[in-house]
């Protein structure tokens, strides 16, 4: 029974996506700017339809939303770390996504079988990973990548990184005052 619940359809979505992970770390390296595209296009609907299909088929259970805000972590950091190989943004942001998601997913007590409990900031800071994975990812399909382009590129992922900061204080403190609450 265990096994029918894994295969649904917002599941093999969020494989496909999760399976997309090392070869668009490798078109980045390579800077095949195309093919990268190309991946990120298909892991943005893959994102855009498993949470449509969970919901509109009743698919939805918290193994699967773990499975998904993994495999959503795992791919924008992976493919900022690899943009912070290239030096075009700060190597500290994709470190600070994968303890961000580890604090989420420790602190919402997902382990204990209960649903993720996101955060406003977090949410925000979730959809602005993949916004500048995108826009790193057009600039230099577009040939955009010098001067100007690259400072704003640099700046925003700067932003990302106190907007992380913040987001991972607010999330420790609403846990303290939980945890010495009153009871």
């Amino acid at each position: 029974l265990l096994m029918t619940k894994w295969h649904t359809i917002p599941n093999f979505l969020t494989l496909t996506r999760l399976i997309l992970i090392v070869p668009m770390g490798i078109t980045i390296i390579d800077q095949n700017w195309i093919l990268t595209t190309s991946i990120f296009l298909i892991a943005i609907i893959t994102d855009v339809l498993d949470g449509y299909f969970a919901r509109s088929l009743n698919q939805s259970t918290v193994l699967g939303g773990l499975f998904d805000h993994t495999t959503d972590a795992l791919f924008v950091s992976t493919g900022l770390a690899c943009f912070a190989m290239l030096t075009l943004i700060p190597q500290l942001l994709p470190i600070l996504i994968i303890l961000s998601f580890a604090q989420y997913a420790l602190d919402s007590k997902v382990l204990d079988g209960q649903k993720l409990i996101a955060s406003k900031i977090g949410r925000a800071n979730g959809i602005c990973y993949y916004l500048l994975l995108g826009i790193s990812i057009g600039f230099q399909l577009l040939g955009l990548n010098s001067g100007l382009f690259v400072q704003g590129i640099l700046m925003l992922s700067w932003v990302l990184c106190v907007t992380t900061i913040i987001s991972m204080l607010d999330r420790a403190i609403a846990l303290w005052r939980h945890l010495h609450a009153p009871k």
